[in-house]
């Protein structure tokens, strides 16, 4: 153990990679049992459900330190936009294979409720934004919206390339024109929610949202503006 003294950003990556690093460790400890014990299914299952934990976790520390702690570094010294981005703007991903994938999750967790959903998008939308980072951002605003909307709802998805790269979505009531009132609020939604503007903000895009809808920009990468402009 180390001691993090009076640096708020050592503080932070203290409080925040502690709890993951004992997850991560018991899990590969868990995983090596295990993997050494007579194969039999259930212990099958039980390798694959810890590499699954592994993997998240590992992921979670990348955002930590990709994300997290850049976005509280920047937010203490009052400077977020202070250059332009910083390392989550570096490189292009693909918004359309982050969309996909995020649909494809929400689904699964919209099915309780029967909730449809509907994604409309073009071949390739590159955007200069970190991979893992945009499919957090997208992801939990997709998972956001199938989770508040109300049984039997449907959820169109349009993503844009011109002029920004866009994704608008919103709920619609089964059967009716209008957007339904969503289910009673998650108490944590509107701290998740801060969180995704501000990293949205720290990328170079916007979020803006109300309660059946939200519409997402971002930074488009320098390779498809330069396709672009190729004749």
């Amino acid at each position: 153990m180390f001691s993090t003294g009076d640096d708020p950003a050592a503080r932070l990556r203290h409080e925040l990679h502690t709890p993951l690093t004992s997850i991560l460790a018991y899990t590969r400890l868990l995983r090596d049992d295990l993997a050494g014990a007579p194969a039999a299914d259930a212990l099958t299952d039980g390798v694959a459900c810890l590499d699954a934990i592994d993997r998240n976790a590992v992921r979670l520390q990348r955002y930590v330190d990709g994300v997290v702690l850049p976005l509280a570094a920047a937010d203490g010294s009052g400077d977020a936009a202070g250059d332009g981005g910083g390392s989550h703007r570096l490189g292009a991903t693909d918004l359309v294979a982050v969309l996909r994938d995020a649909v494809d999750l929400a689904r699964r967790v919209a099915v309780a409720g029967a909730v449809s959903i509907h994604a409309d998008a073009p071949a390739t939308v590159l955007v200069a934004v970190d991979d893992l980072v945009c499919r957090h951002l997208v992801g939990q605003l997709v998972l956001w919206l199938a989770t508040s909307a109300p049984s039997r709802a449907h959820i169109e998805i349009a993503l844009r390339a011109d002029p920004v790269p866009a994704i608008d979505a919103k709920i619609v009531a089964h059967g009716e024109l209008t957007a339904p009132q969503p289910r009673p609020s998650d108490p944590q939604r509107p701290a998740d929610l801060r969180v995704a503007r501000a990293v949205a903000s720290l990328c170079g895009g916007e979020v803006r949202l109300d309660e059946t809808s939200f519409r997402l920009t971002l930074p488009a990468s320098v390779l498809a503006t330069v396709s672009q402009r190729t004749p």
